[in-house]
């Protein structure tokens, strides 16, 4: 931790691109189509779900797949704080920042999905819960995890910004600043136990679909491997973001600290295949790996893309920033149709019931994720959240203080970190 210190946004760079305003264009078609379907229901156009398929897109992709995707705050968290990693630090901004719009955009899609988002107010009133759904504890722990711990971990940045940018409210950020230093292992705690109740209840919904689930994937033990899957989604996600950050505006990496996410990513995964296969041959399903047809190749398509990747990553060859990023894009996807899988792709309704989303619920569905990339956008610009050395924060700061004269970055007494 001696060079790689800080955290340096993206500057010099404009905000509004030619791929913002097309994303932005996107968002508002899709928030346009969101207004019509909470006017018009959900029926006819509006979706491909039925009565067999009552989830569709919005909850199996974008709650079930997202949220893992969205899971680097915890998995690197735990690594970073729980077990002292040093190395992780660095990159904790980017798994945080990725969590919380990840969880965000699972929420948004949540209230599109219901169909009366104006009720959702209703999970903070326990006089008002369902005791009976088996969604009651998943939605509390979501929504207190995206309002809580993820929120305020993701203030930091924030507060620096004030200081440095409107050193007129100064005071007002440090004391913030300080008031959430002496909260900050309260939080910390609170971030790590309730992803683990929610995700872990997620695995444990499709326990309740019983034979509608095939076996290869129906297991007691799906609360546990939704979680461990959640792990190495959660270190794909923040690998891919800083090596994208890499190609997209030319930031240098920390080697060390890639190294060190390669290495948890591929033990993770090691672990998570191996006991997934015990499980599937002590419960006897072993042949049902060869002799279940699509669903065979279905299990070995996911199995082949997370464990070859896993394996590259180990290898020499794995620590080239290009084999990386392919490597780690080729995990996340194998891990996207895990996660897809119990609730859609491996799951067979009743005879004659098919699924597949209407193009109102695909653009919707890219709409949201679109809104969750183009925040993302705004705050590695304006933010310090992408890991640097102290040269690149040097540099950051002269050139705020040409741009912005007056402004003062550097010359601060020194304090306790």
């Amino acid at each position: 931790m001696t060079r790689w210190e800080r955290s340096v946004p993206v500057y010099g760079v404009p905000v509004l691109t030619r791929g913002f305003w097309a994303l932005l264009a996107l968002v508002v078609v899709g928030l346009a189509l969101t207004a019509v379907r909470e006017v018009v229901g959900i029926g006819g156009v509006m979706s491909g779900m039925s009565d067999p398929f009552a989830w569709g897109l919005w909850k199996t992709f974008n709650v079930m797949v997202l949220t893992g995707l969205g899971s680097g705050g915890f998995a690197v968290g735990i690594a970073a704080w729980v077990f002292n990693n040093k190395k992780l630090h660095s990159v904790m901004r980017v798994a945080l920042l990725t969590s919380c719009l990840a969880y965000w955009t699972g929420l948004c899609m949540l209230g599109v999905d219901v169909g009366r988002p104006w009720n959702f107010y209703w999970v903070v009133m326990p006089w008002t819960w369902n005791l009976h759904s088996p969604l009651l504890e998943i939605a509390v722990c979501m929504s207190l995890y995206a309002s809580v711990p993820l929120f305020l971990e993701n203030l930091p940045p924030l507060f620096e910004y004030v200081i440095y940018e409107w050193p007129q409210f100064r005071g007002m950020a440090e004391v913030c600043e300080k008031a959430m230093a002496k909260v900050f292992p309260f939080i910390v705690a609170l971030a790590y136990i309730l992803p683990i109740m929610h995700q872990s209840s997620l695995g444990a919904l499709m326990i309740l679909g019983g034979n509608r689930v095939n076996t290869l994937w129906q297991t007691p033990f799906l609360p546990l491997i939704y979680v461990w899957a959640a792990a190495f989604l959660g270190y794909n996600c923040t690998v891919l973001c800083v090596l994208l950050a890499k190609l997209a505006w030319k930031r240098d990496v920390d080697p060390v600290v890639m190294a060190e996410l390669n290495k948890l990513t591929v033990w993770i995964v090691y672990s998570w295949t191996a006991f997934r296969f015990l499980d599937i041959i002590v419960r006897g399903k072993f042949f049902h790996l060869f002799t279940d047809g699509y669903f065979s190749l279905l299990f070995w398509t996911e199995t082949a893309l997370i464990l070859g990747s896993a394996y590259v990553l180990s290898t020499e060859n794995g620590k080239k920033l290009g084999t990386m990023f392919g490597a780690h894009a080729i995990c996340a996807l194998g891990g996207m149709i895990y996660r897809f899988s119990p609730t859609t792709l491996a799951f067979h309704a009743k005879d004659g019931a098919t699924y597949f989303p209407s193009a109102v619920e695909l653009i919707i569905s890219l709409a949201f994720v679109s809104i969750a990339v183009l925040a993302y956008l705004v705050a590695v610009k304006k933010l310090a959240i992408l890991p640097g050395s102290n040269a690149d924060w040097l540099k950051m700061a002269k050139y705020e203080e040409q741009v912005k004269p007056g402004i003062q970055l550097t010359g601060y007494a020194p304090v306790e970190h």
